[in-house]
């Protein structure tokens, strides 16, 4: 009678382990362990709509991104992975569960640090990417149409650095951002 009142019950799973984030495709997702506490989880994605083979790895309870290696280029579906398991061979990070998505303007300031940090230091533009966002797409949790409005209201109200470019091609229906030059330093 005894043993009916302890018997084992499933294990609860865990949500981040199946969450994924808005505006991605998750490809791999796993955990590392820390011994008897469960360490962070980590997912390697690609964007939900970009069809090139550039992929992203993020640690969802530590500030870890990464889309590009040391070399700038953007990251394979392996090499992304590697990346990820020399990262959690270091890490400590613990279970924090689901990140919050940000509110919409938050979304835009990060747009908007994006695109800053995009600027040229010469004298030519520079053609904005949707894989640009690629490895912030944890972070913002939003899909490729909400970037792309969020980049026309930075060009439209005072993106003085950020101008909406005309299609390149006749039969071209995107929409097209330039990044302008930072001023010349005096």
């Amino acid at each position: 009678m005894l043993s009916s009142l302890f018997t084992r019950r499933p294990a609860v799973q865990d949500p981040a382990l199946s969450w994924t984030p808005p505006g991605t495709t998750v490809v791999q997702r796993y955990r590392n362990i820390l011994g008897p506490l469960e360490g962070a989880v980590v997912l390697v994605y690609i964007s939900a709509s970009d069809r090139s083979s550039a992929y992203g790895a993020a640690y969802l309870d530590c500030t870890y991104r990464a889309a590009r290696n040391d070399r700038r280029v953007r990251l394979g579906d392996a090499e992304a992975a590697d990346l990820a398991n020399a990262h959690a061979a270091h890490c400590r990070a613990i279970n924090r569960g689901i990140p919050a998505p940000p509110d919409d303007a938050a979304v835009a300031r990060m747009v908007r640090s994006r695109m800053q940090s995009k600027r040229p230091h010469g004298p030519s533009t520079h053609q904005v990417y949707l894989t640009d966002f690629l490895d912030d797409r944890v972070d913002l949790q939003r899909d490729d149409d909400f970037i792309k409005q969020a980049m026309l209201e930075i060009s439209r109200t005072g993106g003085h650095f950020l101008k909406k470019a005309a299609p390149a091609y006749n039969g071209d229906t995107g929409t097209r951002f330039l990044v302008q030059p930072r001023p010349p330093r005096k």
